[in-house]
């Protein structure tokens, strides 16, 4: 139930590699695409620890106070001694400012254009490198004046505004003009797990603030 007036995007992509397989004995007649998959994880590590001295003023706020990379999966091959046609990995960036991920971007199309993809076609003409975009989502930037974030600091009694590294669709609505902010029961802390839960107390408080709500919209008609 804190009142969270910003976080980081969350972009999410999929991206897939098409080489030709062939017998492991014979490698080097072939273009194994989970050998290109892995030296593009590795250049989106060395991305992210670009991205790292990128931290500045703006960002502070953040944990980390970075725009961020991971991988997640990855998916490929049929067995030891057989060259890997087809590799996919899925992986995704929340970056703390759009020029970030634009950056992010464009540092791995260029990767793949000058440097993976004439390897690639020198044994197999029909090679591919495609990246899948699954979503893309802005941020929720901080404003110095927030109406969304004010009628929710009354109704909860916080005193104070915080940011998250995690992404809703806040930024969705911001973008259209609307003042935002993020205030609800539960904590990221539990979030994805197989236990996962929202205490009674929270969703009583939760209860409470939309109970006052209601009376706030009512008044101001």
């Amino acid at each position: 139930m804190r009142v969270i007036e910003g976080h980081k995007g969350c972009y999410e992509y999929t991206t897939s590699f098409h080489g030709t397989d062939g017998h492991g004995s014979e490698p080097e007649k072939g273009v194994n695409a989970i050998h290109v998959a892995a030296r593009v994880i590795a250049r989106l590590l060395d991305i992210a620890e670009e991205m790292q001295r990128r931290a500045g003023p703006d960002s502070e706020r953040f944990s980390p106070p970075w725009t961020t990379l991971q991988t997640g999966r990855i998916e490929g091959g049929s067995a030891r001694n057989v060259i890997a046609r087809h590799c996919s990995v899925k992986w995704e960036m929340r970056p703390v400012r759009e020029q970030d991920a634009r950056d992010v971007k464009a540092a791995l199309q260029n990767y793949c254009d000058t440097v993976l993809l004439p390897r690639m076609r020198a044994v197999c003409p029909d090679a591919r490198i495609v990246t899948e975009v699954i979503g893309e989502v802005a941020g929720l930037a901080v404003m110095s004046e927030n109406e969304a974030r004010d009628i929710a600091a009354a109704l909860t009694g916080e005193n104070i505004s915080d940011v998250v590294s995690f992404g809703t669709e806040a930024g969705l609505f911001q973008a259209l003009g609307m003042s935002v902010v993020i205030c609800g029961p539960g904590s990221i802390a539990q979030a994805h797990q197989s236990d996962e839960f929202v205490t009674i107390e929270q969703l009583s408080k939760c209860l409470t603030m939309l109970t006052g709500l209601e009376r706030t919209l009512v008044q101001s008609v």
